[in-house]
């Protein structure tokens, strides 16, 4: 009883102080509202309800004991002084502290419910809304779906002060949400190319199917031939051999062809009995047999025959036939690579292509997209100036179109023959003909072909044409290709017939009579009949060719051609011709499935590009790499080179920059996320399409399209600055006006970079992405890595990643370093040759790559290649195990000492040529002549920088390439050159090792391997003749052949010791890149004697100014001693001068008499302003210094004196 009684007691004693508490507390927070505190009133009123407080009742809901009045009077107490606390400091973090209070706070470890907190946030808001700062509001907004636990989270990294974080933290999970839409969706299957799906097809040719087994091609058709497959780094890639058997010849045509070898169109293989047949089978009864010169003999039928049915003897494979059956076997991508190179070597290119296998016939808009020109014509002027047509994509220019059929046979005149005068000065076999080596009527593939090829002007007086003009020739007898010659009667500005009068063969009078009808101009070459007096003045006009005279027939021809094309003002596209062609039934290369929808989605982008002005797109679209990522990459220099310290200590300057730095990525970060339209239709279709040909496709249309958008204003851009540039050559320029003019011309220059816009730069975007999520996400997701592996596919699949952006001058190494780890994932950890390429600005480099592997690097005249690009090149598997490695990673390089980097193209060069040259097992440096006196000073300041970088263990190999040198004794006169060359990088080399104090170097190729005798190649003219008509040089492809062999033997040799595999590549760079970095002398002087001379003047600087120290120091002390001892009161500027001046003069004479008398005064001369300023500024410096400490003395002194 009397234990019941007593818990009643407590029970009332605890109902009666919760009452007298909840009236106390409903009176306080009354107050507190009244006195205008609301947040401290809400505050309160949240901690109370975690100790059972009801808002709406004012009241608690159960008696209160020892715990919770605990918890009332120390929380109450902390929190609000917690509160006030953050609140001087930062509204945000004492309001997120509040609310983190009202979702937390509560008696013993009971935690609050969901529910609960539901309300508490309601009451908050109810209560504060208005009032809350936009921080705490953003943390609040963007945490839905009651995601308690990291809404704790942000809130707490709000109350320490890390906004920053806490949006970041937001962000990446929206940004997870964003990629994983991006990367999740339904990949699209990896369906076959439409002319892959019949992957079985039955040959029902038997003549074709029989041509393929004799080529080895039977299992690339239809269309499984890669660019891959021939970019193979093969065994007879390293011996320079010719072909044994006809299954070799596929292999060799296209070998020739990437090195720009023309003579690729005469490879045949001859068998011994049609050899025999041919040239013995008379001579076997001749000396028994009466021999009678007037014997008639039987000719060879001018019809194609199947000589094996009649003389049971097979003929060897036409050229054109190995030609075609490649074509026939090759992807679209390997096609075009093909025709590109055709192009190049001045060949006719196949524009309508019969099916041996069906009657389809397919015309070549895709595969002829890629090929460029670049001419000079007379303009419409009244002057008549030129018109310059730069790079042009010929798919797109429109030109008459001239077209040559024959209707006959027989004919003792070849059309092609008569093609190829007018193409070409130097009658270049522009399109194959009957007189041609390796020729025969024995072709299977040509008949019904109808080639194409431009005449374009150089504006020569020797030019036949002034304008772009499109040549067509259809194969064949023309009235067996009805569709082929519909086809060129619609779209030709004029059509020329070869033809005989004497013609019996009713099909062709028809053809020839049908035409007739038509309105459109006809020129009849006839086969029959010698130069004819008829005078054709309308638009039908008759040549006779019989027995004419080649210069007279081909003259008349021309002069007729151009009266005629100023009759017709018809000018066509190939893009034109392409729907004309779909109207007659052709297949269009470019409409097949793949193709098609990458082109639409290409199209699609630049819509949207279209909506803004091209210098805007990128800041706009592709903010990451524009000022930010500059910034950024001078902020990381400064780490290494602590440059701006100012008074900061060194751990607090680089403290401050590391911040600067993580803030610059958190605004990449922000800039980067939600994804523009750009690109995040850009990462979607090359990740759902990554197993398909529509990510290859689209980047290729993408481009196309880009070149296209970017060209005209570019195009303006280029003419303003030549402008500038000639208007002050021929103005005598003034120091002030030169000023002007050098930012005008800086200002077009940067707005030239600000409109060039590529895929490179594309990727480069989703390279930044990458880094600013690996640096500025407080978390790492998986996810991340589908942006490196996207580069790495592209990588495999033939496109060039950026290694250093050329925009900056830097290696993005978390970039970099997540695709080489990507590309060992995928490929394993393969053995790798590295071979870098470095030359002066447009030398030649990126075409000796190209004519080298077949690698798409950018060719053209200016500036092309920014920065160094990588590619990947698969070794043959049989030849592996030779060479003894797996891949070689080809690095291209912009060109060195360009003109518009002038300012600061020596710093800029030294570091690119040091860190290509590093990274690369071996290295070609590439030069336009036999001088190399640009690189020889280049060459210098890298070893040197080798020998300071002594962490980096680096033996590179170097090849020269002289291009452009004409004299096939070359090499033999060039010898005394050479011999000067090694003896210069000799002396400077060992110079250079015993400025760094390395005692195992004494000469160059102790630092890096060189032999003056075998490591320098002398390169003949690339053009045979003046572009844009000339054909490759053929001794060029041969240069080409040997300089290969060399890299693939030097390679071979190499593999014994240091090849590295992917994963050691990507070491090689980050460590060869930060010791860049921290190298930050060597690279601002042009060679190794400028180094020395600058050691040698740094040297004695330091000792005429310790003179002048020395001096200022014994003058302050006796001034010191003077005021101690009351004998100065007051010290004027100009007795110090006056102190110093005698000494000071002595050492500027010693200044003057150094930089006139030494050695090295010619180099010495371009720092002597420098230094003199560097002398005057020190001496300033000492004086005030010492007057300073005077005054301060003198100061003291007197006030001892007054409180004395």
């Amino acid at each position: 009883m009397a234990n019941s009684g007593s818990t009643k007691l407590v029970e009332e004693a605890q109902r009666k102080l919760t009452y007298k508490v909840s009236l106390s507390l409903g009176s306080f927070l009354k107050n507190l509202q009244e006195m205008g505190k609301p947040d401290t009133r809400i505050l309160l009123l949240l901690i109370a309800s975690g100790a059972g407080y009801h808002v709406g009742d004012n009241k608690f809901q159960y008696p209160l004991g020892h715990d919770e009045l605990d918890f009332l009077l120390d929380k109450m107490q902390t929190a609000q002084n917690k509160y006030q606390e953050l609140k001087n400091i930062c509204n945000y973090r004492a309001q997120a502290f509040l609310v983190l209070t009202g979702l937390t706070a509560t008696v013993g470890i009971k935690a609050i419910s969901p529910e609960e907190k539901t309300q508490h946030l309601a009451l908050i808001k109810q209560y504060m809304g208005r009032s809350l700062t936009k921080e705490v509001v953003y943390v609040l907004t963007n945490r839905r779906d009651h995601d308690w636990e990291n809404l704790e989270k942000d809130l707490r990294l709000l109350i320490d002060g890390k906004y920053e974080a806490a949006v970041s933290s937001l962000q990446v999970e929206e940004v997870i949400k964003e990629l994983q839409s991006v990367f999740h969706e339904k990949k699209e299957p990896h369906e076959p190319h439409d002319n892959e799906k019949k992957k079985e097809e039955v040959i029902e040719n038997g003549a074709f199917q029989d041509l393929l087994q004799r080529l080895g091609l039977e299992h690339y058709y239809p269309r499984k031939m890669s660019r891959a497959n021939f970019q193979l780094i093969h065994k007879t890639s390293v011996y320079n051999t010719q072909p044994c058997s006809e299954r070799e010849l596929p292999f060799y045509f296209l070998q020739k062809l990437l090195m720009l070898d023309y003579g690729l169109r005469y490879l045949i293989i001859k068998h011994e009995e049609y050899t025999e047949n041919q040239v013995y089978s008379s001579t076997s009864n001749q000396e028994k047999e009466a021999f009678d010169p007037y014997e008639d003999l039987p000719e060879e039928s001018a019809h194609p025959t199947e000589p094996s049915a009649a003389t049971n003897v097979r003929p060897y494979v036409h050229p054109m036939d190995i030609q075609m059956a490649i074509l026939h076997c090759a992807d679209d991508f390997a096609r075009q690579h093909i025709l590109d190179k055709l192009s190049i070597c001045q060949f006719a290119l196949p524009l309508l292509i019969p099916n041996p296998c069906n009657a389809q016939i397919e015309f070549s808009l895709w595969s002829l997209s890629q090929i460029r020109r670049s001419w000079q014509q007379v303009g419409k002027s009244i002057k008549g100036e030129k018109d310059n047509y730069t790079n042009q994509q010929m798919c797109r220019v429109s030109a008459p179109i001239v077209s040559f059929i024959r209707a006959g046979t027989g004919f003792s005149a070849s059309k092609s023959q008569i093609m190829n005068c007018l193409l070409s000065e130097r009658k270049h076999d522009v399109f194959f003909h009957r007189h041609c080596k390796g020729s025969s009527r024995d072709y299977l593939l040509m008949g019904g072909v109808v080639e194409v090829a431009w005449f374009c002007p150089g504006v020569e007086e020797q030019d036949r044409f002034d304008n772009c003009l499109t040549f067509t020739n259809l194969h064949g007898d023309a009235k067996e290709y009805e569709k082929q010659l519909a086809f060129l009667q619609e779209v030709s500005s004029i059509i020329v017939v070869l033809m005989s009068t004497s013609e019996d063969n009713k099909g062709n009078q028809k053809i020839v009579r049908d035409m007739c009808q038509s309105s459109k101009p006809l020129i009849f070459l006839l086969d029959d009949k010698g130069k004819i007096t008829v005078n054709d003045s309308g638009p039908r006009v008759r040549i006779g060719i019989r027995n004419r005279n080649e210069a007279e027939l081909i003259g008349e021809l021309t002069t007729t051609i151009r009266r005629l094309l100023e009759l017709s003002n018809t000018a066509l596209s190939l893009e034109n011709c392409a729907q004309v062609a779909h109207k007659q039934g052709m297949l269009i290369d470019a409409n097949q499935r793949h193709c098609k929808e990458a082109k639409e989605k290409a199209e699609a982008i630049i819509t949207l590009l279209r909506e803004m002005e091209i210098p805007q797109v990128k800041e706009n679209l592709l903010p990451l790499q524009g000022k930010l990522w500059q910034l950024w990459c001078k902020k990381d220099k400064e780490l290494y080179h602590l440059r701006e310290k100012g008074n900061r200590s060194i751990e607090q300057h680089k403290s401050e920059t590391e911040t600067e730095k993580q803030m610059i990525r958190h605004e990449q970060f922000r800039k980067a996320f939600p994804l523009n339209a750009l690109m995040r239709s850009v990462l979607e279709i090359l990740q759902n399409h990554s197993e398909t040909h529509t990510k290859l496709y689209f980047l290729q249309w993408l481009n196309v399209a880009l070149d296209n958008l970017t060209a005209g204003h570019l195009e303006n851009l280029n003419e303003k600055k030549k402008e500038l540039i000639q208007k002050e050559n021929q103005e005598a320029p003034k120091s002030s006006s030169l000023k002007d003019w050098q930012n005008d011309i800086e200002a077009i220059s940067r707005e030239i970079n600000d409109c060039t816009l590529g895929i490179e730069h594309i990727l480069r975007e989703v390279g930044q992405i990458y880094e600013a999520l690996e640096e500025a996400s407080p978390m790492k997701d998986t996810l991340f890595f589908s942006l490196p592996h996207i580069a790495a596919d592209l990588m495999i699949s033939g496109v060039p990643i950026e290694l250093l952006d050329g925009d900056v001058s830097y290696v993005p190494l978390r970039w970099v370093a997540a695709v080489f780890d990507k590309l060992s994932e995928k490929l394993g950890n393969k053995r790798l040759f590295v071979l870098s390429v470095l030359g002066l600005q447009s030398s030649g480099k990126s075409t000796l790559l190209n004519a080298l592997f077949g690698l798409q690097f950018t060719v053209s005249a200016g500036r092309c290649t920014r920065g160094a690009y990588m590619q990947l090149l698969k070794v043959e598997e049989t030849f592996t195990a030779e060479l003894g490695f797996d891949f070689v990673l080809v690095v291209d390089t912009e060109g060195l000492r360009a003109p518009e980097l002038s300012n600061k193209s020596q710093n800029h060069d030294n570091e690119l040529a040091t860190f290509v040259i590093g990274i690369g097992n071996l290295t070609l440096i590439n030069i336009m002549g036999g001088n190399p006196s640009e690189m020889q000073d280049i060459l210098q300041i890298v070893v040197q920088a080798f020998l300071r970088m002594k962490q980096v263990k680096i033996s590179p190999t170097y090849l020269f390439v002289h291009q452009n040198v004409g004299e096939v004794t070359a090499k033999d006169q060039n010898m005394e050159g050479r011999r000067r060359l090694k003896q210069t990088l000799d002396k400077m080399a060992a110079i250079a090792a015993e400025e760094e104090q390395c005692s195992n170097v004494s000469c160059f190729s102790d630092v890096i391997k060189f032999d003056v005798n075998t490591h320098v190649y002398y390169f003949a003219h690339l053009w045979d003749g003046n572009p844009p008509m000339a054909p490759p040089n053929p001794r060029y492809s041969h240069n080409v052949q040997e300089l290969k062999s060399r890299i693939l033997v030097t390679a071979q040799q190499e593999s014994r010791g240091s090849i590295m595999k992917i994963s050691d590549v990507k070491f090689r760079v980050q460590d060869l890149w930060r010791a860049l970095l921290n190298e930050n002398f060597i690279f601002s002087f042009r060679n190794t004697q400028e180094v020395m001379a600058m050691s040698k003047l740094e040297t004695m600087y330091n000792s005429w100014t310790w003179e002048l120290r020395s001096h200022m120091q014994r003058l302050q002390d006796q001034l010191i001693n003077q005021i101690q001892n009351g004998k100065i009161q007051t010290l004027k500027t100009y007795t110090l001068e006056a102190s110093v001046r005698e000494i000071y003069e002595a050492i500027k004479q010693k200044l003057e008499k150094y930089f006139y008398e030494d050695p090295d005064s010619e180099v010495l001369v371009q720092w002597k302003g420098n230094f003199e300023n560097k002398l005057i500024t020190l001496k300033e410096e000492l004086i005030l210094d010492v007057q300073r400490k005077a005054k301060e003395l003198i100061s003291l002194k007197k006030k001892s004196r007054k409180t004395g």
